[in-house]
Order: C-alpha cells, then structure tokens, then sequence
C-alpha cells in the first residue's frame, strides 16, 4: 500500500465517487490519503494513476491550485526518497502528449524543468484539458464572473437555476 492512502471517511468516499474526475485506476482509500496533504480551501478537481517509470505506481492530482505527482516508488536516489512532485499551475507553460501503445506520455513544462508523466491510453489529453480548464478559471476574478452572469440571467439567457448553479461554483 502507497504511503498516501488511507481508509476513506463516508464524506471523503461520496465526494471521490460523485465530485471527482477520475482516471485509470484509483481508488478512495488514495483520494482520501491524498485530501489530508492538501492545504486550506484546496481541493482534488481530479486523480489519476500515472507512472514514471515502467514499473513504479504514482498518481497525479490535479487541485484548484496546482498538480501534485505522487510516487509510490520505495527507491532512493543520491540518498533522497521523493514521495511527491507539486507544480504550482500558474508555473505550468507547456503541456505535450505522445501517444504510445497502453499509455501516453504527456510532458509538463515549467521555466525550470520539464515532467513526464505516463498516463493510462487516451487520456492524457482530457487530463492536459482539465489543466488547462483550471488555469483559465484561476485568470478570472469571481466577482467579475458573477456579475456577468448576473448579466446573462438578467437578459434571460441563463435560467435563475442555472445562475444560482454558477453562483455556487464560484463561491
């Protein structure tokens, strides 16, 4: 068992089921050993498993503030034991997928390194997405979004529902 996972608590097993993206194989007892790492008012948009090398078992967690590598593998390098890998999405430039046979290979890029990640076949694309869907939300101040669909509501191109959807979103 990797060291980030742990036995879910009902609220921490709804949310992984009905409120995470999930992809390739992961399970609760790691989203759950996951969540308590993370930082105040941060949450998991997403999980998947992942490889770094051929044999090892990582998973990557995308949050609402940056993506998280976790390695599972027990071998040391230079006497160091790296457990996990954050990139801060603000630092994240590049992101490019190369398709193999059962996996893909997606490189992330920041100004200082470059991260390959292999994820399951066919969905290091969507995965790319989300990041990039994640990015694009963090540029945005809410109270800006919120007036303007304040402003679609208002001239009815958005139903009161759907507004108050939104609202909840953002909040």
């Amino acid at each position: 068992m990797p060291d980030f996972e742990k036995d879910p608590t009902e609220d921490q097993e709804e949310t992984y089921e009905n409120k995470v993206r999930k992809f390739g194989e992961t399970s609760a007892e790691e989203y759950s050993g996951l969540e308590d790492k993370l930082g105040p008012n941060e949450d998991i948009l997403a999980i998947s498993s992942a490889k770094l090398k051929e044999d090892d078992r990582s998973i990557i967690a995308l949050t609402d503030k940056r993506l998280i590598v976790f390695n599972s593998d027990r071998s040391k390098l230079l006497g160091e034991r790296k457990t996990f890998k954050d990139v801060r999405l603000e630092d994240i430039q590049d992101i490019e997928g190369k398709q193999r046979k059962e996996f893909e290979v997606m490189i992330i890029k920041t100004e200082k390194e470059k991260k390959k990640l292999m994820t399951p076949e066919g969905e290091g694309i969507e995965i790319s997405g989300h990041i990039r869907d994640q990015q694009e939300s963090m540029k945005h101040d809410p109270a800006e979004q919120l007036e303007k669909i304040g402003e679609e509501r208002d001239k009815g191109n958005i139903s009161q529902e759907e507004y108050e959807n939104k609202k909840d979103e953002l909040m």
